[in-house]
């Protein structure tokens, strides 16, 4: 894209978040707004507004377009792909009623222990199946289909299997295939068919290190997937325990991912059938 100036987003939307971020950024600082959130942060670190956790010393000389993107991949990875894990996971749910039936049971289970309460961090860390089913999506359809690296010293690599060598020189970038990783019957029988029961106590421990990798490994593993699988699951248990998710004539099934997208978005859109569960 570099080579060809193909530019990886459209203007169109590049110059909306442009003058989104630093049009706030110019009010608050002729006004005297502060608000605790990334915005703030940002001008902080600018220099923008005075900070007790920033030095001069400290001050980074970031440019609009710098700003813009922190910004831009706060949204797109903060906001996009949680929303589409919710989406692939309603989508499969009501594509195999089998395992939208168990994890209602656990639903209403857990539901009558809270007395018909609010939904709690401890209560909801103890739904055992909501944890394999939300496992098993992000399995078949993780979210980032591939991840990179950085090598930061030579490095060769021999296949245990066949003895073949590969030198990966300092500077050199890996790209990482997700998706190929997480659909290979290698690795996961049927893997086109959702079945949480790959995570179960048994079973899970025997998936092979390294091919599982919904948020990526080691020390540059995505920083909110604790906080994303909460949304998730929160977002799946209220859902599930007031309505039944059924097709409907717009249904996609199975699902047909869209080409033109950058993220795992259904052809025609996620279209679900929400039946109440109570009159």
């Amino acid at each position: 894209m570099q080579y060809l100036k193909v530019d990886a987003i459209d203007k169109k939307h590049s110059s909306y978040f442009m003058h989104l971020v630093l049009d706030a950024m110019k009010y608050r600082q002729e006004n005297n707004i502060h608000r605790p959130d990334m915005i703030n942060l940002l001008m902080e670190a600018r220099g923008m507004i005075p900070s007790a956790h920033v030095s001069k010393s400290q001050n980074h000389q970031w440019t609009d377009m710098e700003m813009v993107a922190q910004c831009f991949l706060f949204y797109l990875a903060g906001f996009e792909t949680t929303a589409g894990l919710m989406s692939l996971a309603s989508h499969e749910l009501m594509e195999n009623p089998d395992v939208q039936n168990r994890l209602y049971e656990e639903i209403q289970q857990t539901d009558e222990e809270l007395e018909g309460q609010q939904l709690t961090y401890e209560a909801l860390q103890k739904m055992t199946y909501m944890e394999m089913v939300v496992s098993e999506v992000l399995r078949k359809w993780p979210i980032p289909l591939s991840t990179d690296r950085m090598c930061n010293k030579d490095f060769e690599y021999v296949s245990t299997s066949t003895g073949e060598r590969v030198v990966i020189k300092k500077g050199d970038v890996i790209r990482i295939p997700i998706c190929g990783i997480h659909l290979d019957p290698k690795y996961y029988e049927n893997p086109n068919v959702i079945d949480p029961e790959r995570f179960n106590e048994e079973n899970k421990s025997k998936i092979q290190y390294g091919t599982y990798l919904p948020f990526g490994m080691g020390p540059r593993s995505c920083i909110g997937n604790r906080f994303a699988l909460l949304e998730a699951k929160a977002f799946l248990y209220y859902l599930l325990r007031d309505y039944r998710l059924e097709p409907s004539p717009k249904s996609c099934i199975p699902l047909v991912l869209d080409p033109k997208s950058v993220n795992l978005m259904a052809k025609n859109g996620f279209w679900i059938k929400f039946i109440p569960r109570k009159s």
